[in-house]
């Protein structure tokens, strides 16, 4: 009784009463009645026959040229979806999500697990930890972040400053090989997308009992740095504790501070900025004489309506206030690198020197612009430094920072420590995002385990700690492509629209089929392709990455200035189509 063997019957007679099929294959017994009644079910519902209740006739379904019109159909209704899709800017979400196979939902597993973390501090925990709930220790952000992993604090002495860092513990929350856990390391790290994130862990965790939110006692790692005036780490000491942020203060807020726009209430809070204010720069100071390297270019931003269509593109200056947060983060991490490296086996952030090939642009510019390079084919990074700061004040800054940018490798983790050479570190690590990269919360278990572990067995192989530096290297690349996707559907969607306007623009790259013009006002990047360029026929030099008419040999290179009319936006395809007017320079 198979389902060849009953279309055959059915065929033979064209229609066929269903009584006289029980009849044909013998369904006497009511087991083989009941196996039979499910196989024509079955059949009826995926439309491999047809059954007339009326009449009780069974029939096969029309013929085959149905089914075409009905792909055909199909197809054209795909068509109709996609076109529906690219005018929905909603849905760009969920196709970056989609497209990277990101694990946007957590599991039920895991969802019940966080769900059952305690979100009462124990008192039997708090008696273990340094408390810090009476000190003045707060919170630097964006206006919109709401996984705040880290906090600080300040002290006067005599011969320097008493930094604190004080970093969410989530590794007491969230044990090695739970079911949180597991899938943290599956994601590597959090995704944000302009207005939506998807976590490393659930909101509970990220924006809830491991976020420092002001006035709510939070689990902390401290650690608590002596640095002289010079900006050297004289002694540090690293503490589980738990502290109270006292103010929530954003990046914006403190700049005007700063800046001499803005005061606060508390007179304490007042002179804890000003002391970061100049330890910062004590501490940035130190690390440019060291070898680092500071780029220093405007971050692209958007704003979205409700309608994630984008309202705005505009370019954002780096603020002091940033600045000061992040050489905190950065001495705070080289000290716990540094510690680590003493007590064994570790996941280090390693980057090495940028390649030939790929400097040759950025010497080959600087050289042009007038600029004297020493040290080629590879400049050591204070060499490079010295050139950016050179050229802080040209127009072409942007470019200038952005094409060394692109000379760099790009940094990864790896158990074996080769330095950061652009940080001009010799030890580095990550230690102050737990919430947000799963590389800080396995810095964390590594503390502990040195730490206050008595047992003093290691908690991770260095096999285990390669392979975990080997994925989460790769996640973050994920990350990082699909922000950048997300950034640049977005981009088109604002040209949209602005077809025949005219802006000007800066040329940051040449190729074999056109040249790459970004938007100055918006720093939006389209391509002038050379079938568009009317004066000439153009000829790319891939050696000088120039492009030279072949008649005129007016030449097109990187750092030149043009004028540019939106000629096509392709949002299907991802591309925008700029035309060169005039062919001429600014």
């Amino acid at each position: 009784m198979t389902r060849n063997e009953i279309i055959n019957e059915i065929s033979k007679q064209v229609s066929i009463k269903l009584e006289s099929l029980y009849t044909i294959f013998e369904c006497n017994s009511k087991s083989r009645q009941k196996r039979f009644s499910h196989v024509i079910n079955d059949m009826i519902n995926k439309g491999m026959i047809v059954y007339n209740k009326e009449t009780d006739i069974i029939s096969l379904p029309l013929p085959r040229q149905r089914k075409k019109k009905k792909k055909k159909e199909v197809k054209k209704e795909k068509k109709m979806e996609l076109k529906k899709k690219l005018m929905d800017a909603t849905t760009d979400f969920d196709s970056i999500v989609s497209k990277y196979k990101i694990r946007k939902d957590f599991p039920a597993s895991v969802m019940r697990e966080a769900e059952n973390v305690e979100t009462t501090i124990p008192e039997k925990e708090i008696k273990k930890r340094l408390d810090l709930r009476n000190f003045l220790i707060f919170t630097i952000d964006g206006e919109d972040a709401k996984d705040l992993d880290d906090a600080v604090s300040i002290e006067k002495l005599q011969d320097g400053w008493k930094l604190g860092v004080h970093i969410a513990d989530v590794s007491y929350y969230v044990p090695k090989q739970s079911k949180l856990d597991i899938e943290a390391l599956k994601r590597g790290n959090s995704f944000y997308f302009v207005n939506k994130v998807v976590p490393m862990f659930p909101k509970n965790l990220s924006n809830g009992i491991c976020s420092l939110n002001p006035q709510e006692d939070r689990l902390t790692l401290s650690i608590f740095m002596h640095i002289d005036k010079n900006g050297e780490v004289k002694k540090y000491n690293i503490y589980k504790s738990i502290i109270n942020s006292k103010y929530r203060l954003t990046y914006e807020k403190v700049q005007n501070y700063l800046d001499g726009k803005e005061n606060f209430p508390s007179s304490e809070l007042e002179d804890s900025l000003n002391e970061m204010n100049v330890l910062f720069r004590i501490l940035h100071k130190k690390r440019m004489k060291e070898g680092g390297i500071d780029f220093d270019f405007k971050e692209q931003k958007c704003i979205l309506d409700e309608n994630d269509e984008p309202i705005k593109f505009y370019l954002k200056e780096r603020l002091d206030s940033e600045r000061i947060i992040e050489e905190f983060m950065l001495i705070a991490n080289q000290t716990i690198a540094k510690f680590l490296s003493e007590k064994g086996i570790s996941i280090y952030r390693i980057h090495g020197e940028p390649p030939v090939e790929k400097i040759q642009d950025f010497v080959r510019l600087t050289l042009k612009l007038g600029h004297k390079i020493y040290g080629v084919p590879v400049p050591d990074a204070k060499e490079l430094q010295r050139i950016l700061y050179e050229v802080k004040d040209k127009p072409y800054k942007e470019l200038i920072n952005q094409l060394l940018l692109r000379s760099m490798q790009q940094a990864k983790y790896d158990t074996n420590n080769i330095g950061h050479y652009g940080l001009g570190f010799e030890f580095y690590t990550h230690f102050t995002s737990p919430i947000r990269r799963y590389a800080d919360l396995i810095v964390h278990r590594l503390i502990k385990n040195n730490l206050f572990d008595k047992s003093k067995k290691s908690l991770y192989s260095e096999q285990e700690l390669s392979r975990i530096s080997q994925h989460i290297s790769t996640m973050e690349r994920v990350a990082m492509e699909a922000e950048r996707d997300f950034y640049k559907i977005k981009s088109l969607r604002f040209m949209l629209g602005r077809e025949g306007k005219k802006y000007e623009g800066l040329i940051t790259g040449v190729s074999s089929f056109g040249i790459f013009v970004e938007i100055k006002k918006y720093g939006i990047e389209g391509l002038v392709r050379y079938q568009d360029i009317e004066d000439d026929y153009y000829i790319f030099n891939e050696k000088d990455h120039v492009a030279f008419g072949k008649k005129t040999k007016k030449r097109y290179t990187l750092g030149d200035r043009v004028f540019v009319k939106v000629k096509r936006v392709n949002l299907h395809k991802g591309y925008l189509d700029l035309l060169i007017i005039n062919n001429e320079r600014i």
